[in-house]
């Protein structure tokens, strides 16, 4: 056991690098991380990691619940027959693999996964794209015909799938020493591993520089929206933030946010399989909170508007088996909509528009002066304060006329030319 513990500990202590004395270039390992589901940005990244190499060997280090780009069938064909030997390898535990992702198990000519891993699902390629299970049985005959369907949690080797079973990278690569792999028509013997004397005991260590590669943080920026959950918390964070903007009359930093929520919802939104009549009910939710919000209570339309939110949040993809919505961090999406528009954003108007020393009903009768054109609410200026306001008797009303307060409801004041 102490033998293939001490693999696992010398990478740890040095994840980016791990020489080997007498290692070099020619010995390099590159473990390429392929984590999350993989847009068109991962898939270019992994095949270039492959491509642009001088590693001995590249291993793809797999943890991806769907594949949402068609750009995979070029990865497939290139982990298939590839310019450096390339290992794929799914963990570590519970990592998952499924469709596109799975099949780089199948392509690779080393091909490995964690105990407790879990893969299948092969079917379709691509997440929301049409049923291609008899392409891919004829692509990978020798992979079982039920993980089409079907996905098991990995405890031994699965023929055309997985040939090594290792609980870490470490020990994969190590047990690859030796092997013998084909690349394009010349054999290549793998020299990844080396004795060597740790704490008066013989262990096997990497044979040269093991490097973790990962995208760049533009990539994993824009990536942090590839599930369907963080694509619809930046839809209604955004939404919510125009809002924001518009009836607290800040500065402009809500509106901000908001822009780069909606920005980053977008490219979300984009490479998922979106429905996109469900993403289309989350504003429409929210505006129901609005009307609410304008009429100063909570009523028929928060209740409308919550159910909205919530249908469009759980049905925002089609993901089928491969990639489900989870629930729950849609549900606390919604509540904190629902918090936001029913208190937080009342509070903050509130705040933003009232004096604190004149009680709002002593307004009634008072003067000011428009800010904003009103179609029909606008902003006026009462006493040195600023609130909102509404016309009811289709008055054109416009920045610097004066008017007559007629009536308060909540927050927001009634008003009319004198």
């Amino acid at each position: 056991m102490r033998r293939f513990l001490v693999p696992i500990l010398l990478l740890a202590a040095a994840p980016a690098a791990l020489a080997a004395p007498g290692g070099g270039a020619s010995q390099r390992i590159d473990v390429v991380e392929v984590g999350g589901p993989m847009d068109g940005r991962l898939v270019a990244f992994a095949a270039d990691a492959i491509d642009g190499t001088d590693a001995a060997l590249v291993v793809l280090q797999v943890d991806s619940l769907a594949v949402l780009d068609g750009g995979i069938e070029d990865l497939l064909d290139l982990v298939a027959d590839p310019p450096v030997p390339v290992a794929v390898w799914v963990g570590p535990a519970p990592a998952v693999a499924h469709g596109g992702a799975a099949q780089l198990l199948a392509a690779a000519r080393i091909r490995g996964a964690a105990p407790g891993s879990f893969v299948g699902y092969l079917a379709p390629t691509v997440a929301g794209g049409g049923d291609d299970a008899a392409a891919v049985a004829a692509r990978f005959p020798d992979v079982p015909a039920a993980l089409a369907a079907e996905r098991v949690e990995v405890s031994e080797p699965i023929p055309g799938l997985i040939d090594v079973v290792s609980p870490s990278i470490g020990q994969f690569i190590v047990g690859l020493d030796g092997l013998t792999v084909e690349v394009r028509g010349v054999p290549v013997v793998l020299d990844t591993a080396v004795p060597e004397q740790v704490d008066g005991e013989p262990a096997l260590v990497p044979a040269g520089e093991v490097r973790f590669v990962e995208p760049g943080l533009w990539t994993r920026t824009l990536r942090i929206t590839v599930r369907p959950e963080a694509a619809f918390l930046f839809l209604v964070m955004g939404v919510a933030m125009v809002v924001l903007e518009i009836y607290a009359a800040g500065p402009g930093v809500a509106a901000v946010v908001g822009v780069v929520a909606l920005a980053m919802s977008a490219y979300g939104l984009a490479v998922l399989p979106t429905n996109w009549w469900a993403a289309a009910l989350a504003p429409a939710g929210l505006l129901l909170y609005v009307i609410d919000f304008q009429r100063n209570g909570l009523g028929a339309p928060t209740l409308a508007g919550t159910g909205l939110l919530a249908w469009g949040g759980l049905a925002l993809i089609d993901g089928g088996r491969q990639m489900p919505v989870v629930w729950w961090p849609v549900a606390l999406t919604v509540v904190g909509a629902a918090l936001f528009f029913g208190f937080a954003l009342t509070t903050l108007s509130r705040s933003r528009f009232s004096a604190a020393t004149i009680g709002r009903e002593h307004l009634v009768g008072a003067a000011g002066v428009a800010r904003s054109a009103f179609g029909p609410e606008g902003v006026v200026e009462v006493d040195g304060a600023r609130w909102r306001a509404v016309t009811r008797r289709n008055q054109d009303i416009g920045p610097g006329d004066a008017v007559t307060v007629i009536g308060v409801r909540g927050v927001v004041l009634d008003v009319e030319k004198p």
